[in-house]
């Protein structure tokens, strides 16, 4: 490995999806910036090499979760966690970003120094400590904390004689062959894991508190195979990341204006397979739809286990762990050689990495978001953000065209700095929360901790592709950025 330089133009933190997005939208813009890419784990790949446990996919497809500028080809749209990584790889081998990597660089620290109009980072690698200057800092570590997953505590879990893993943590030698195995959880991570093990399990028995709504869907893109053979993978690829970045916006608003309409024909899918009584008792939520995020099953590969009889849900509250399984307050037992809690994740601001602006510490929870991309008074710092209620990469991707431009204008005005600052009247605009409309559980338990909106733009952070698209094309010269 190359040694780390001691000055860069650009540092970017974490090296997954958007980490490697970055480089690429950097090298291709503004080839004469020196960067380099810190990653703390020991393989580039972000969420995608850190998760292990059976089945993992994409959850979103894969015309608008990769990448505008490197089309998907894989005949399955809704892909493993192996070929994304695959195709992470070959992005990062296709635009030469191999060299500028440094895995097993965990940064711990951030310091502006307005005098030099520098951050100075300081670094951990097996190496020892460093430490990196650099004019700009890209946060691309995400919004999760990759070392903990949320895990609430059980009562009786001692009594369990088998083993409690969590997704996150997932043993690469664990056996469940002819075992039975109690999930608990109903999210995304659930509904992959448990049609995954079923065959190969005795038995796999979701256990959930409350249902979640679910999608049933090809993970095969008819259309877009037949488009490929007319127009060519590249063309075809532009247009079907179009009309599904379209549908997903169309999808999400009438969900929102018309959650009884959209409910029916998710229910009528799952009535199809196993009945409208099984679905009424397991999968009819109390919320509405996009209250928290939908959650696919493709080819209804769940419900086909359900129908097999490979897999059962038990819905409602846990009483406690016995020794061999799980008994709920309804006094109904589910047997259990293994237990996996897939009970969420645990949040983070910009990756627990300290920062502090002349020496002043940062309270991120204390700030304004500028446009979901920045924050008060923090300057030369952008974070990636993508989207909850759509594909991630649709809105990373808007976030780069912007932070490229930012750089532009900077260069365009011989500006050293640039700081997003509250206009005379913000300081006390209303505080919202740093995105809205959202109940998933992992979302409320971290809200205090991130930063706010306000009631006026700049300071807000829409989850709407159109208008998110409108604010983060403007002019970067708008009066609110500072250029020093």
């Amino acid at each position: 490995m190359e040694p780390t330089n001691s000055h860069v133009d650009v540092v970017i933190v974490g090296a997954g999806l958007s980490g490697i997005a970055a480089a690429v939208e950097l090298r291709t813009t503004h080839p004469e910036r020196t960067f380099v890419m810190l990653e703390k784990r020991e393989n580039l790949g972000g969420t995608w090499d850190l998760f292990r446990y059976p089945g993992i996919r994409s959850d979103s497809d894969m015309f608008t979760l990769g990448y505008s500028f490197k089309p998907w080809r894989d005949e399955k749209t809704i892909a493993d966690g192996q070929t994304i990584l695959d195709y992470l790889h070959e992005a990062v081998d296709e635009h030469q970003l191999r060299s500028s990597v440094r895995v097993d660089h965990r940064v711990l620290k951030a310091d502006w120094s307005s005098e030099s109009s520098t951050w100075t980072v300081q670094v951990e690698s097996p190496a020892g400590s460093d430490t990196i200057t650099c004019s700009f800092l890209y946060m691309a570590s995400g919004y999760y904390d990759n070392e903990n997953g949320y895990r609430p505590r059980f009562p009786g879990e001692e009594n369990f004689t088998g083993p409690i893993v969590h997704p996150q943590e997932w043993p690469e030698d664990l056996d469940y062959a002819d075992k039975k195995v109690a999930v608990i959880g109903s999210g995304a991570t659930a509904i992959t894991l448990i049609p995954a093990m079923a065959g190969t399990a005795t038995k796999v028995t979701m256990v959930q508190r409350s249902p979640s709504y679910v999608a049933i869907d090809s993970d095969i893109d008819e259309d877009a195979i037949k488009l490929r053979a007319e127009i060519g993978d590249e063309a075809a690829f532009d247009a079907v990341r179009l009309r599904n970045l379209e549908q997903q916006q169309i999808n999400y608003q009438f969900a929102r204006s018309y959650p009884e309409e959209f409910k029916k024909p998710l229910f009528d899918a799952i009535d199809a397979i196993v009945g409208s009584e099984f679905r009424e008792k397991h999968f009819t939520p109390s919320y509405q739809p996009w209250d928290q995020r939908l959650c696919l099953v493709p080819n209804g590969d769940l419900f086909e286990a359900i129908k097999a009889g490979q897999a059962d849900v038990a819905t409602g509250s846990i009483a406690e762990f016995t020794e061999h399984g799980i008994r709920m307050e309804s006094g109904d037992m589910v047997e259990a050689d293994i237990i996996v809690t897939a009970t969420g994740l645990n949040l983070c601001t910009l990756g627990k990495v300290a920062f502090t602006v002349d020496g002043h510490p940062v309270d991120f929870s204390t700030t304004y978001t500028y446009k979901g991309v920045a924050f008060s008074g923090v300057p030369n710092l952008v974070q990636a953000h993508g989207y909850l209620n759509s594909s991630w990469t649709l809105r990373l991707e808007l976030v780069n065209q912007f932070w490229s431009s930012l750089l532009t204008t900077m260069d365009k005005l011989g500006a050293k700095a640039v700081t997003p600052v509250l206009r005379a009247g913000d300081e006390n605009m209303p505080r919202a929360p740093w995105m809205t409309g959202v109940t998933s559980g992992y979302f409320l338990r971290y809200l205090d901790h991130m930063p706010s909106q306000g009631d006026r733009l700049p300071w807000l952070n829409p989850q709407v592709h159109q208008f998110t698209k409108e604010i983060l094309s403007a002019d970067p010269d708008d009066g609110v950025l500072q250029f020093t």
